[in-house]
């Protein structure tokens, strides 16, 4: 199955589940596929992580409830998968800002969150020209890395990531806050690094150095441990500073779409890093490796 497949599958199952007891666990086990790997996955090509698109839509389906019938608020939330009362009012104010009886007497939804269609990676989606560029992947296995370098917490709701991220290494390097990173093993590696995502989009990403076992941390400076894993490395196309962000995004998307679903890998769950040394520092033919880690895929009959 490719990956736009398992999706638009996954988002089939949730939208028939709805009312019952769904988890990211349990849709994982029921497409065949590792739990992490099923939440990166579905993120990537929705843009939602499954708990907060499962959250929308239940949501979304009690605001129509409550403006179009004239059921009691107590057992929509209950059919809407909502515990009691008092969780399903303090999520429906969180979304929509207005408690259920203000939805109620205004007699519409203030919107309404539509079922999800997985984003098509499609080659006129890539940004840059992949005609003369083979993508290339190596395997390997990693020793343990301690890090030292500045961190910044950030989440996948709304792309927030893609614009905090980005204004991040912008001020590290206005700042030249890496000269300040004592013990460094190699000063000409700087790496990106991102924690696992959590069900609710939510991760670190640390930008630093690999550094020594007796290096003292900086007052105002992270910490992060990196553990021993197998990683699938990609390296970017060559492409200019103005394209080089784009050449990244375009390396992820293209990972997602064709080399996973082939590979007989899944992404395990451990932080993926993106490596940066000379071959990043002229004008052009900038490239940067991407390191995932990851783990034989499952078979369906597992």
């Amino acid at each position: 199955m490719n990956n736009l497949n398992l999706v638009s599958q996954s988002i089939e199952y949730i939208e028939e589940h709805l009312e019952q007891d769904l988890s990211l666990k349990g849709i994982a086990q029921a497409m065949f596929y590792s739990e992490y790997h099923f939440h990166r996955t579905f993120q990537h090509f929705t843009g939602e992580t499954v708990s907060n698109y499962i959250r929308k839509r239940r949501l979304s389906n009690a605001a129509e409830l409550l403006a179009y019938t004239d059921r009691k608020v107590l057992d929509i939330a209950i059919e809407c998968g909502f515990g009691s009362h008092e969780t399903f009012t303090r999520a429906f104010r969180k979304m929509y800002g207005i408690l259920p009886s203000d939805c109620r007497k205004q007699g519409y939804p203030p919107f309404v969150v539509p079922r999800a269609v997985p984003l098509l990676i499609s080659d006129e989606s890539i940004t840059l020209n992949w005609s003369d560029y083979r993508m290339q992947h190596r395997i390997e296995t990693l020793p343990a890395m301690r890090i030292i370098g500045f961190s910044l917490t950030t989440t996948t709701i709304e792309g927030q990531n893609h614009k905090e991220i980005p204004e991040f290494w912008q001020e590290y390097m206005r700042e030249k806050w890496g000269d300040n990173v004592p013990g460094k093993k190699n000063p000409n590696v700087e790496l990106g690094v991102c924690t696992p995502i959590d069900e609710e989009g939510s991760f670190r990403y640390i930008i630093g150095f690999e550094v020594d076992s007796e290096t003292t941390v900086p007052e105002g400076m992270a910490e992060f441990f990196i553990p021993e894993a197998t990683y699938a490395i990609f390296t970017t196309p060559p492409t200019d500073n103005e394209r080089f962000s784009s050449a990244i995004q375009d390396t992820w998307g293209v990972i997602f779409r064709d080399w996973f679903p082939a590979s007989g890998y899944e992404q395990a769950y451990s932080p993926d890093f993106e490596w940066y040394d000379e071959r990043c520092w002229g004008e052009t033919d900038k490239v940067m490796d991407i390191y995932i880690p990851v783990q034989p895929a499952p078979s369906p009959l597992e």
